[in-house]
């Protein structure tokens, strides 16, 4: 079916023209191997702040520039400040772009391309370029890209914040999916789907349905099992109603991780998107960055000034903090004697290392370990 198809697509495609440059913004062309992608430069960016970046994957037959013509989330991206960018798959013996992504979608000919190194070389090229956000780092895929974003986020779940897979599937069997940590995940699927079946189904392999989808990735989030449900929203235009409901799996999650599905009632492989789709789509990889890392200052027991060393300087700082209302940046850098305590005898124990050979303080907190006494410990915080 998905090759008989394959015209309709291709037609539909010539329906929606390339998207133009927007006022302030700038599209500059890199290659990662494979020729010019371009890359959209929002006008606000500034290259001492770090800046979300967005890939889109296109369908098979699509192009980059077809794909984002569909979605057309250029226009947000300048809006929110975001880096943009949507390459193009490799060319099958008939002529059409696809994605090594699953078994079942869709490695045209047998090819064996490495679409993951390649995409993932291309955002290590925009990151060595531009100061991209490494905790704002999301895809939107269709059809074939949407099995693509499953793909990457199995094999490099760090690199991303969240993905929308709009008509994709994961892999058919959660052991091939080799994900280290937790990601948000957004499944977009139309219940008359007649190429990727809403249900599961086969094309080049069995894959997975967009209920099991979610759930393979709810688990691997650590989500518990059973989702919430939220109020029904447009996606199709041409549907004159709500017509797609949303399923949300965020309890329990680990911390940067869940699922979420939007099941597009009567909606088929590509519907046509109602005005409200694009930001809906946005409004979502914008509320699913990656957690910031619970980090402390890192510091030197015993360095009450934070000069990195520890000499007469910190004594004297440390009394001048309990006796004269000194300043300490960290309370815990001056409790030399590890005592759960600041006063005297932190000094005491300090002026002891120093001048009288006495026992060096010790790490910042126990659950750190041993020497040595520089360490960047994550838990507890930094009093």
């Amino acid at each position: 079916m998905l090759k008989s198809l394959k015209f309709m697509l291709l037609m539909l495609l010539f329906c929606f023209g390339s998207s133009a440059l927007l006022p302030g913004q700038t599209v500059v062309q890199v290659d990662a191997g494979r020729g010019d992608v371009p890359v959209h430069i929002p006008s606000s960016y500034d290259p001492s702040v770090a800046t979300g970046l967005l890939m889109v994957l296109h369908g098979y037959t699509f192009s980059g520039a077809g794909m984002e013509a569909y979605f057309n989330l250029a226009p947000l991206t300048e809006e929110h400040g975001f880096i943009y960018t949507y390459p193009d798959g490799s060319m099958d013996s008939l002529g059409f772009r696809f994605w090594n992504a699953t078994s079942a979608c869709c490695d045209m000919d047998s090819s064996g391309i490495d679409d993951v190194g390649y995409l993932l070389g291309l955002l290590d090229l925009v990151a060595s370029q531009y100061n991209v956000d490494p905790l704002r780092v999301h895809i939107v895929g269709h059809s074939n890209g949407g099995f693509m974003a499953y793909r990457l986020i199995c094999e490099d779940s760090e690199r991303f914040a969240s993905i929308v897979s709009f008509a994709g599937a994961t892999f058919n069997d959660p052991a091939d999916c080799n994900a280290t940590s937790p990601c948000h995940t957004l499944q977009i699927h139309g219940t008359l789907d007649p190429i990727v079946n809403y249900f599961g189904g086969f094309i080049n392999d069995t894959y997975p349905s967009a209920t099991q989808t979610c759930t393979q990735w709810a688990a691997h989030n650590g989500c518990l099992p059973d989702p919430v449900s939220g109020s029904n929203i447009n996606l199709d235009g041409g549907i004159p109603f709500s017509e797609t409901t949303v399923q949300r799996w965020e309890a329990g999650c680990d911390d940067g991780g869940s699922a979420e599905l939007w099941s597009i009632l009567l909606g088929g492989h590509l519907p046509i998107p109602s005005g409200q789709m694009a930001d809906l789509i946005f409004q979502y990889l914008l509320d699913h960055p990656k957690p910031v890392p619970s980090t402390i200052d890192q510091f030197i027991r015993g360095d009450s000034n934070a000069d990195q060393s520890i000499d007469i300087s910190d004594a004297i700082g440390t009394l001048d903090y309990l006796f004269g209302n000194g300043a300490i940046g960290c309370r815990e850098s001056a409790n030399c004697n590890s005592d759960a305590s600041l006063d005297i005898s932190d000094v005491i124990y300090l002026l002891g290392f120093m001048f009288a050979n006495g026992p060096q303080p010790g790490s910042p907190f126990p659950t750190c370990g041993p020497q040595p006494i520089f360490l960047d410990c994550l838990t507890p915080t930094c009093p």
